[in-house]
């Protein structure tokens, strides 16, 4: 059978789903699956989005100077006190929640970047509404049928067309974020990535039938069942209850550290994983957020750190140098406490930025914490668009520079000089076809 070239596939088809399989929602990625092949060589790009709004300014509170003064004065009851936040080399002004010790020690080993005060263009204090334009890579445009990665990996010159499993999202939920793109992988737990109808007893006698029947597809249905096979046989060849870190990273109790368990196993298998989106929740604290080392927040800010910390040791014990975290949340919080010590729906919110070739750090410009520098009387203002984090990210370790096809609205790139790698001229028209600019004929 003709080869069929990912991206013309891609231009001509639909999301294609795959019932019958648990956890599992899968498209047609490619024209074959080859399998634990010794992967592509490129970078892992690891996408963790903070689902409910993480409170930034108790992530990373003010420490010092007038900032700190109007933080416990708007805070009186819910802001983490200098003398138990974490300290950050070459830092004074800013601190670490005391329960983030990964993460801090991340940014103190130099591979961590934090970006103050990002977020969208405009404001959006729907979980909903500010999640979906994220998700879909556009401001205040929700009508798109594609989501960022999804355009992403259209326009990607360097991702093979014969990519086993080029993006997988470790979570229950699908996103926006690779909508309409049939190679993403859905998986929540890969050991459901079996076939699922029929006696357990039969199991095998219908793989084995099944893989005949589909041993030479000619339709586009019978090259579903090819792929989904052959990733069914790849997903249950690999070792998930022995597997043993590299670094003896320990990933925390809870479904984030299996998600970021889920990542390393599968990128150090050799599946030519591109991106992992990791979706998590629980961070909108209306009621409960907590104190210092105790509550809701507390809890989620050492799950987290945790994960991450387990994620960069386990993994750059064999893949040094290449791989890149990423983490965001749609917004932050409102700068003063509620009625319940907690906090509402807010605007700007740092970013997370980890890896070997990050350039360890503060950037972007805090915009204080005074009432008259405050937005809309209550919000930490977003001085940066988070585009022009992730855009460095996608440049420079990523090699793709179609920022304005990735992020249609988008012409204002400005690097922040946050991670080291090879930079390119960005390319903004909306309407250009990467297509042909990979010499696809």
């Amino acid at each position: 059978m003709k080869n069929i070239n990912r991206r013309k596939f891609l231009k001509g088809s639909g999301l294609v789903t795959v019932a019958g399989m648990g956890g599992l929602q899968l498209g047609f990625a490619n024209t074959m699956l080859k399998g634990g092949s010794g992967g592509s060589g490129r970078d892992l790009l690891v996408y963790v989005f903070l689902n409910g709004g993480m409170d930034g300014l108790n992530m990373v509170p003010p420490r010092s100077g007038n900032d700190y003064t109007h933080y416990t004065l708007l805070r009186p009851n819910l802001h983490i006190p200098n003398s138990i936040s974490l300290a950050l080399n070459g830092q004074s002004e800013f601190g670490m929640h005391p329960s983030a010790t990964g993460m801090a020690d991340l940014f103190n080993n130099d591979k961590m970047a934090i970006v103050h005060a990002t977020g969208l263009v405009e404001s959006n204090r729907s979980h909903f509404e500010a999640t979906r334009y994220m998700e879909l890579g556009t401001q205040g445009v929700s009508s798109l049928g594609t989501g960022w990665l999804t355009r992403y990996f259209n326009s990607s010159l360097h991702t093979p067309d014969d990519a086993v499993m080029p993006s997988v999202v470790p979570s229950y939920n699908n996103t926006d974020a690779v909508l309409g793109d049939p190679t993403a992988l859905v998986m929540a737990n890969p050991q459901e990535f079996s076939l699922s109808d029929g006696h357990w007893a039969w199991g095998d006698y219908m793989q084995d039938i099944l893989a005949e029947i589909y041993a030479s597809p000619t339709s586009l249905e019978q090259l579903v069942g090819h792929q989904t096979l052959n990733a069914s046989t790849i997903i249950q060849g690999i070792d998930w209850d022995n597997y043993t870190p590299g670094n003896n990273a320990v990933y925390p109790a809870g479904f984030f550290g299996e998600q970021m368990r889920t990542v390393a196993q599968l990128y150090k298998n050799d599946v030519d994983l591109e991106v992992a989106y990791v979706p998590t929740g629980g961070w909108d604290t209306h009621v409960g957020q907590g104190t210092g080392t105790t509550g809701q927040f507390a809890d989620l800010a050492t799950e987290l750190s945790a994960g991450l910390y387990a994620l960069y040791q386990d993994l750059t014990a064999t893949h040094n140098g290449k791989f890149t975290i990423i983490v965001q949340s749609e917004f932050g919080r409102r700068a003063y406490e509620n009625s319940d010590h907690s906090t509402d729906h807010g605007y700007g919110n740092p970013m997370f930025v980890i890896g070997d070739h990050v350039n360890a750090g503060f950037y972007g410009q805090f915009p204080g914490l005074a009432p008259e520098q405050l937005f809309e009387d209550g919000d930490v203002e977003a001085t940066v668009d988070y585009r022009d984090v992730v855009s460095e990210v996608l440049i420079k370790r990523q090699q793709n520079r179609f920022l304005g096809y990735i992020f249609p609205d988008y012409s204002d790139y400005t690097p922040l000089g946050l991670i080291n790698g090879t930079d390119m001229s960005p390319i903004y028209e909306v309407d250009f076809d990467p297509i042909f600019a990979s010499g696809f004929d």
